[in-house]
């Protein structure tokens, strides 16, 4: 055999788990402060890469903005993540349906199509079947 050291594998990549990506991000979401946080005069806003880093601009880029805080600009405020299986015909039939409004609804993407759906629909239960009220939450269930 030979006398050359056997090179370190790299560690299996785990499989992605959208469920456990929501659920650490809502865990780890904390409230935005109400006062934007002041920078010093002398300090330039963004930083000029080195001439001498031996860093791709790709890697600079990803070493200066943490991926996490990213994330956390483009959330609304209070939001939660919900994961919505349709059949193939109901989203071709939302894609057309929103494609032919959108000059008369202003509604631009599925999400706000979605959103607009389910508030005008609990509008609706909530005008049929309780005067016009918000539905109290539901109880937690109670183990026996």
């Amino acid at each position: 055999m030979s006398k050359i050291p056997q090179p370190a594998r790299p560690a299996p990549r785990s499989a992605r788990n959208t469920f456990a990506q929501a659920a650490a991000t809502t865990a780890t979401a904390q409230p935005v402060a109400s006062e934007p946080t002041a920078t010093l005069p002398d300090t330039p806003a963004t930083a000029a890469p080195s001439a001498t880093s031996s860093a791709t601009p790709r890697q600079r880029k990803t070493a200066s903005t943490p991926a996490k805080q990213a994330t956390e600009k483009k959330r609304k405020a209070q939001t939660t993540d919900i994961l919505l299986s349709l059949e193939e015909e109901l989203k071709d039939r939302m894609v057309a349906a929103l494609d032919h409004t959108r000059p008369r609804t202003g509604i631009k993407s599925q999400q706000q199509f979605i959103r607009t759906a389910i508030d005008q629909l609990c509008t609706k239960l909530e005008t049929q079947y309780n005067n016009g009220e918000p539905f109290p939450a539901p109880a937690d269930e109670i183990a026996i």
